[in-house]
């Protein structure tokens, strides 16, 4: 893993230039992060993959294969995305830290040449390696047999949170959307708020066979008056926390189209009196009074400690649906780099994984073929959890992990740009829920377009987001001031932008944070 002092000195002038133009001259998505795959060589078998993680224009790719005697080896990719595309060097090391090694700094060999990645969205795309054609990529996806007995044969519910966008691809109007089978006829339902004029519109839905994929209609008559927007269909798409949907709409006699982007809130069933119980699942984490389950952020990881800004170890975690992935990129006794992988179910916050040492798949221009076992390694446990023994939370971007034969140490989510955990990270287009003690919640989409000292501030300077308290850096504070009242609102924004309250829909540099226009079909 490369944590070289280049990762950040060869973007940080560039990335603070960009932020401090909100043009939306920019990417219509943004690639989601955690392992992807390499299309045609997705046989059900080990073999070579890529963990790549995108933070605004920052691009980092962790690519697990293996050299021409069939030995796994690991390279790194870093650099500025180009509109949709990166080039940029592979990078290869040795002699870092082993499974129960004392510290080690690994030093880089020589690159074997550059590597090509071009998004077409958010989960699709292409790769060329030295010495190798273009091939196709595409997000590597996952469901546990839970997760599919609950949401799949069960229907129970799921909620999102998105935002439909105008024209321009701007925020138009918030939309919360559920999904889910109720239990007295088990006929597949969307419940929309937000572009209607009453509180929630019911769709009929049907599924694709072994996809997250809807069509639905709306099965409530439109408004003879036909003064209110009616949405005559929906089509969306469920892919790990992200939602894409499409909206048909009948709006002063013409059909329109409106895009959606959105991300997972909760899902389950049941209920309390506090309604805590009814969300079993809490993939975003942020609702702090009903955290029972979450999914933390999929990406690059780093062990605390190690962050040194020289080349040393690193993972890539993916957890989705119910099911937890990881690499571990580190380094054999002698010095050779390799990679380790386990999968396994992810229950609540923490899950155990045996990682694998692989041998015998496809080198870098080499023909096609699979890997097979070469050694079982131990156990790797993760568990996404801060604080103190006695009062922990759980986290997103926190947590501890116990790599074989070492004791359990701090690991957190690495921040690719600079800025991510100041008000420079705030900065971007939002929906924001304000409060008064005597009004009602009150939702807007505001531009956070310049910093004035600790602040991220609206284009107009009546909107201020800081993060305020230390005891919890990554909650931002916002006062709204409006007629002289003054609104509250908060967020918590991390790596990834997600937020069970608040919704970010372009970033510092103007891309779009959902995942674009990816198949419905």
């Amino acid at each position: 893993m490369n944590k070289a002092m280049g990762i950040r000195s060869t973007v940080v002038a560039s990335v603070l230039a960009l932020a401090s133009s909100m043009g939306w001259a920019a990417r219509s998505f943004t690639p989601q992060a955690g392992t992807w795959a390499i299309t045609e060589e997705l046989d059900g078998k080990p073999g070579r993959g890529l963990a790549i993680d995108v933070q605004g224009n920052t691009f980092f790719m962790q690519v697990f294969g293996y050299e021409t005697n069939g030995d796994a080896t690991f390279y790194t990719a870093t650099g500025q995305m180009d509109g949709d595309t990166v080039t940029a060097p592979l990078m290869q090391y040795q002699g870092g830290r082993s499974f129960g090694s004392d510290a080690r700094d690994a030093v880089a060999l020589e690159s074997p040449g550059k590597v090509t990645v071009s998004f077409a969205n958010g989960l699709q795309g292409t790769v060329q390696f030295p010495g190798e054609p273009g091939r196709a990529i595409q997000r590597f996806e996952m469901r546990s047999d839970d997760y599919v007995a609950r949401y799949w044969s069960a229907g129970e519910t799921r909620s999102f949170l998105g935002t439909t966008l105008d024209s321009n691809a701007l925020a138009h109007r918030q939309v919360h959307i559920n999904i889910g089978k109720p239990a007295q006829d088990l006929q597949w339902r969307v419940w929309m708020r937000g572009f209607h004029g009453v509180p929630w519109n019911t769709f009929i839905c049907t599924k694709a066979a072994d996809q997250d994929i809807f069509r639905c209609t709306n099965s409530e008559p439109q408004p003879a008056d036909g003064n209110e927007p009616y949405v005559q269909s929906i089509a969306l798409r469920i892919v790990n926390v992200d939602l894409v949907a499409e909206l048909v709409v009948l709006e002063q006699g013409a059909v329109l189209t409106y895009p959606v982007m959105g991300t997972a809130i909760g899902g389950g069933s049941g209920s309390t009196i506090t309604g805590c119980a009814f969300w079993l699942d809490l993939y975003i984490g942020d609702q702090i009074n009903c955290n029972l389950s979450i999914t933390p952020s999929s990406g690059t990881w780093l062990v605390e400690d190690e962050w040194t800004f020289k080349p040393g170890r690193g993972m890539a975690i993916d957890v989705q649906n119910g099911m937890a992935l990881a690499q571990v990129f580190n380094y054999l006794p002698s010095g050779r780099p390799t990679f380790h992988m386990g999968s396994g179910s992810f229950q609540k916050a923490q899950t155990q994984l045996a990682l694998n040492r692989y041998q015998g798949g496809r080198a870098l221009g080499g023909p096609l073929q699979s890997a097979e076992l070469a050694e079982a390694a131990g156990d790797l446990s993760l568990a996404f959890l801060y604080g103190g023994t006695s009062s922990r939370a759980l986290s997103r971007v926190r947590g501890t992990v116990a790599l074989p034969n070492e004791p359990q140490k701090q690991m957190v989510r690495m921040a690719l740009e600079p800025g991510a955990a100041d008000a420079q990270g705030l900065l971007g287009q939002w929906w924001l829920k304000f409060s008064t003690l005597i009004a009602p919640q009150d939702t807007v989409a505001v531009t956070l377009s310049r910093v004035e000292g600790l602040e991220a501030v609206s284009d107009d300077g009546a909107i201020r987001c800081t993060r305020a308290d230390p005891a919890v850096p990554r909650r931002a504070t916002c006062t709204w001031i409006r007629d002289g009242v003054t609104s509250t609102g908060y967020l918590f924004q991390e790596p990834g932008n997600r937020s069970g309250t608040v919704l970010q829909v372009r970033d510092r540099h103007g891309n779009l944070m959902g995942l674009g226009a990816v198949p419905l079909e």
